[in-house]
């Protein structure tokens, strides 16, 4: 019998040394508790292929955890086999992928991607792209600063919650060009927002002490900007513009899924999901796809410079 305490302290550690949000972090201990548990505080490492399924299907069956729960879980337990008791076994990694490729309902084909994507525009469109072309959150796309952009390298860099740097991710690099068009558009705003005396972005608490005036400078600039203002609490002025809202992207979404006549649930995380799948079929190894995803470590990330490919490079984009 595992002491599991200790085996949680452990991964709790794991987690905060590779910065993981907060929100993955509770996430990660509620799953890796519930599987402990679950097999009576077994010692994970004598544990099988078998013993994962059951706790996944005992989830489906007996808490009617939906596809994206069960996903969840599933990269909680990889967690904690691979960095936490430093044993990942193959058969552990072939259920990860195997679990992403089955899941049809969870998933669109390369065409219905490239069908949504073509009645999406503007705004709209670029943000849907990425999070599709990057295997970016809705929340981690519209939060996207320019600094965080780098056309030179054709990377993202993703932040966490609290502003401070997350991993890096691809660049989808048919995007560029647009990309490039939209943040220059972006920065004429930006210099006629200072000049009328507003300019001013939300900055967390940390980033505000690392970089006094950052809250104007055009770097710490949300790239994909609200058309309105927003209220910001410590000065009371209608003085610091947002980013766009996940609403917007989840309305955009679904218009563009009816007009695509995509006939299932299509979500942001429903991108996220495909570009994972899209990945692994096109032979990334899973470990690479979890890094670029967030979950993985800086080693796992040398992919990137290994010429790895965004799926969305593969579409036609208008």
């Amino acid at each position: 019998m595992v002491n599991e305490l200790n085996l949680l302290d452990r991964m709790r550690a794991s987690l905060r040394v590779h910065q993981f949000n907060v929100n993955t972090e509770k996430a990660y201990m509620y799953w890796a508790r519930a599987f402990v548990e679950y097999h009576n505080k077994q010692d994970p490492s004598e544990l099988g292929r078998a013993d994962v399924e059951s706790f996944i299907s005992y989830l489906a069956s007996a808490r009617y955890a939906a596809v994206q729960t069960q996903n969840q879980a599933l990269h909680a337990v990889l967690f904690l086999y691979r960095d936490v008791l430093g044993n990942c076994p193959d058969w552990l990694n072939e259920l990860i992928a195997e679990q992403g490729t089955v899941r049809k309902s969870n998933i669109l084909s390369k065409d219905e991607i490239q069908s949504l994507l073509s009645n999406l525009y503007g705004q709209e469109w670029l943000a849907v792209s990425l999070i599709y072309g990057a295997g970016l959150r809705v929340n981690e796309c519209i939060s996207l600063r320019v600094r965080d952009i780098d056309l030179q390298k054709q990377n993202i860099l993703v932040r966490q919650a609290n502003g401070a740097a997350g991993w890096m991710t691809i660049m989808p690099k048919k995007l560029i060009p647009s990309l490039r068009t939209h943040i220059e558009d972006r920065k004429l705003l930006h210099i006629k927002d200072v000049a009328d005396g507003l300019g001013e972005v939300y900055l967390p608490v940390t980033i505000r002490e690392q970089y006094p005036n950052g809250a104007r400078s055009w770097s710490w600039q949300y790239a994909f900007p609200s058309a309105e203002r927003a209220f910001d609490v410590t000065s009371g002025n209608m003085t610091r513009p947002s980013h766009i809202s996940e609403d917007r992207i989840n309305k955009a979404i679904e218009r563009a899924a009816i007009e695509a006549q995509i006939y299932t649930r299509v979500t942001p995380t429903t991108l996220r999901n495909s570009f994972a799948v899209h990945m692994i079929r096109n032979g990334v190894d899973s470990k690479q796809v979890e890094a670029l995803l967030g979950h993985g470590t800086e080693e796992e990330l040398d992919g990137l410079q290994a010429g790895i490919k965004s799926p969305l490079d593969e579409l036609r984009i208008h």
